[in-house]
């Protein structure tokens, strides 16, 4: 076990020391232990490659399968293909690209903090970036996994880290962010990184970082809303009192590889030029797309793939973004979503042919001013993200001095102007018709099913986050069942040998992600510690510790 560990950890110093530029680190050089001569201060070349190679924005490969595969058919944003992960049976394969990825960033960080010690109080900024990272890449493998090892920067080097509990995680998170806008607030003489061009976030701004940093502090604070109110009120507090996102101009960005090389492309059009393969819209995003906010529509709509213009067989009225997010079907036309986790071999009285992925709604090609993006940025945090945290926390009483309903119409309002619809948010907010869910868009309307001011934030939320972070609508919907989301309907039989498709039974949908079969082997002692911590069996049925299984969908079937 401590030889693996040990493996990884020069397997990472290797990792960084390659990415790292002929006038940053001479060969001879050991980055975990600079001399006065390196100017080691996280920043060149290696800061870029911690960026590019951390999750969720990761090469192609790993980034089909982690999120599109996987991910993006937990939150049921996307679906197609006959991908097992899409009936929550794992991959090994794409577990252990999930685990490494965590794993391999915690300990690349790990290494530039190791030496910011080092180095005193004269890079104090390029710390707090340092560890608003690390807190940005371990809480993702937190609620993957649950438990994860979770290694600390300071003192000895530990060769076998052990797993920690999702509680203790998160505690550090919170001090690590807090310690992080201490420092980006505080003067310093020098700037975040020697050479702005490797900051491909924020370009050297300081202020944007420490709003970022408490925006991840104001998200990872909600997380807690269910299993700690106590600590969920007092760290959403701290995080919007320390400053968070105040406008689309302080999004944060990952622009794709100046160079356009394999796997740094806009992932989702990437998939799609490149490969051919459709992505299609979900049942349940046609269900939140169709009727709310009363706009018809849009008489014209063409397939960017096939040229396939738009059939009779589609909704009334629709959420002006959604036929911004998803074209025709490639073959008929149809503006439909397909069944969420339908094994069609398991359904001899329906014909096949019906449900082949090119009779489906897809996913377009994302534009600009009509302009396919290829080089699109990949969308990391969006200001429209913490209108909508603000908006549950004011709901809920977890703050004070914040209005729901405002930050609820800032959030669309903005999420409007992302998706180019801007000159429809008025009449869209005004508007008491209701998707297929039941929810409407005007806060003050709680009429019917479906239709409380928290399913409203939350289906809002969720459709905001569309496409590239599809795991915060993941989290909402363990944390609070919401919004209202169809079921797989040919789950992984040996956990849900039922086929309820009851949307308040919070039981029906997964919960996490299964540990790499090599952490059973190779890892034993540790791997059984993580079951402890767990507090269950290793499987995808199984909640988190911030996961109590409450349910807030008052829709009905």
């Amino acid at each position: 076990m401590k030889t693996r560990f040990k493996i990884l950890f020069i397997a990472s110093v290797l990792f960084t020391g390659a990415f790292s530029a002929c006038d940053d680190l001479v060969s001879n050089v050991n980055p975990n232990q600079p001399d006065g001569s390196v100017n080691y201060n996280f920043s060149e070349s290696s800061l870029g490659s911690v960026f590019r190679t951390t999750i969720p924005a990761i090469e192609g490969d790993d980034e089909q399968r982690v999120k599109s595969l996987m991910v993006d058919f937990y939150a049921q944003m996307l679906d197609g293909g006959s991908f097992s992960t899409r009936y929550y049976i794992m991959n090994d394969d794409w577990n252990s690209r999930m685990f490494r990825r965590v794993q391999n960033s915690i300990a690349n960080i790990n290494l530039v903090l190791r030496a910011q010690e080092e180095q005193g109080d004269a890079f104090n900024h390029a710390k707090a970036v340092a560890k608003i990272w690390r807190v940005w890449c371990a809480s993702v493998g937190v609620d993957w996994f649950g438990p994860i090892p979770l290694p600390g920067y300071s003192g000895e080097v530990v060769e076998n880290p052990p797993y920690v509990s999702p509680q203790a995680a998160y505690a550090e998170f919170f001090t690590e962010l807090e310690e992080a806008n201490a420092l980006l607030s505080a003067a310093s003489g020098n700037p975040i990184f020697s050479n702005q061009n490797y900051d491909i976030i924020f370009d050297n701004d300081v202020e944007k970082w420490r709003r970022f940093g408490n925006s991840l502090h104001l998200r990872l604070a909600l997380r807690l809303s269910e299993v700690d109110e106590t600590t969920c009120k007092a760290e959403v507090q701290k995080a919007i009192n320390a400053g968070v996102m105040e406008s689309p101009a302080d999004n944060a960005l990952l622009p794709p590889k100046a160079d356009g090389s394999w796997g740094q492309n806009y992932n989702y059009t990437m998939f799609q030029i490149t490969w051919g393969g459709p992505l299609n819209m979900s049942s349940t995003m046609e269900k939140l797309l169709s009727g709310i906010g009363g706009i018809d529509f849009p008489a014209s709509v063409t397939n960017d793939r096939s040229g396939k213009e738009l059939s009779a067989n589609h909704p009334t009225m629709v959420d002006p973004r959604g036929p911004q997010m998803f074209d025709p079907a490639f073959e008929n036309g149809d503006w439909r979503g397909m069944p969420d986790g339908m094994d069609i071999t398991k359904h001899p009285e329906l014909d096949p042919t019906k449900y082949r992925s090119v009779v489906f709604a897809e996913m377009g090609f994302l534009k600009n001013n009509g302009a396919i993006r290829t080089a699109r940025p990949y969308d990391l945090f969006l200001y429209e993200e913490v209108c909508f945290l603000k908006a549950e926390a004011a709901f809920r009483g977890f703050v004070s001095g914040l209005d729901a309903k405002t930050e609820y119409e800032k959030g669309v309002n903005a999420s409007f102007a992302t998706w180019g619809v801007a000159d429809k948010a008025d009449a869209y907010l005004s508007s008491t018709e209701k998707n297929v869910a039941g929810t409407s868009a005007r806060f003050d309307d709680t009429s019917g099913a479906g239709n409380t001011a928290l399913e409203k934030i939350i289906t809002q939320k969720y459709i905001a986050l569309f496409p590239d972070m599809s795991q915060e609508a993941w989290n909402d919907k363990r944390r609070l069942n919401l919004p209202r989301t169809d079921v797989a309907l040919d789950r992984n039989e040996l956990i849900w040998p039922s086929h309820s498709t009851d949307v308040k039974d919070v039981t029906n949908y997964i919960k996490r992600v299964e540990y790499p079969e090599s952490e059973k082997t190779l890892n034993e002692v540790e791997y059984n510690k993580a079951l402890t911590l767990l507090g269950g069996t290793d499987q995808v049925s199984t909640k988190i510790w911030w996961d109590l299984g409450k349910n807030y969908c008052t829709s009905t079937n």
